[in-house]
C-alpha cells in the first residue's frame, strides 16, 4: 500500500521544543487525531546555512503549510505559515512591509504610491512606544523614558557634545 502524501497539507504547530536544537517543529494534522504527532519537521527559511539565515518561528497552534520529501509522511517540511479566519495579518495595506512580533515590536518599511510625492519611511518601534523613524529627509527618535548614548565621543553637526573626562564641554 502506498502511504505517500502528495501535494501540500495544513498542519498545526504542536511543539517548538526541538530536542536536538535544529530549528524544527512538531505538528499535528487537522484530519488526524490530536495524539498523532508528526516527526520533527524542518522549516524552510530564507538564507539558511551555517550560523546564518532568517529566524522566524511560528507560535504554538499556528497553522502551517507542510510538504513531504518524496511524499513520505515521515519526512515533513514546513514551507510556510498561514493566516486564516482566526489568525489575521497585522496589516492588509499592500504598501507596508512589516515584521510584527507577538509582543508588538515592529520593523516597518512603507512605500506609498510614487505619484504621491512621498517616499515613505522606515520605522522601528518597540512595544513600549519607543520609535526610530527615517522619513522625508528626517531622522526622528522618540523615547518614552531615557535616551541613552554610550560612546567615548559624541558629535552632533561636527560639534563634540560628549564630555571628555577632565575637560568641560
Amino acid at each position: 500500500m502506498d502511504n505517500r502524501i502528495y501535494g501540500v497539507v495544513i498542519g498545526m504547530v504542536k511543539s517548538l521544543e526541538d530536542p536536538d536544537s535544529l530549528g524544527r517543529i512538531q505538528l499535528t494534522f487537522p484530519w488526524m487525531s490530536d495524539d498523532n504527532e508528526s516527526p520533527w519537521a524542518r522549516v524552510a527559511v530564507q538564507m539558511a546555512g551555517e550560523g546564518r539565515g532568517m529566524w522566524y518561528m511560528p507560535e504554538l497552534e499556528d497553522e502551517v503549510l507542510v510538504a513531504f520529501e518524496h511524499g513520505d509522511p515521515q519526512h515533513p517540511y514546513v514551507i510556510g505559515f498561514l493566516w486564516n479566519g482566526k489568525d489575521k495579518p497585522p496589516t492588509t495595506n499592500t504598501r507596508r512591509r512589516l515584521i510584527h512580533s507577538l509582543n508588538g515590536h515592529e520593523i516597518e518599511i512603507y512605500d506609498p504610491d510614487p505619484k504621491d510625492g512621498d517616499k515613505g519611511f522606515i520605522r522601528i518601534k518597540d512595544a513600549h512606544g519607543n520609535k526610530i523613524e527615517l522619513s522625508n529627509a528626517t531622522l526622528t527618535i522618540e523615547g518614552v523614558g531615557n535616551l541613552q548614548i554610550n560612546a567615548p565621543n559624541v558629535t552632533i553637526n561636527k560639534r563634540l557634545v560628549a564630555p571628555i573626562p577632565g575637560k568641560p564641554i
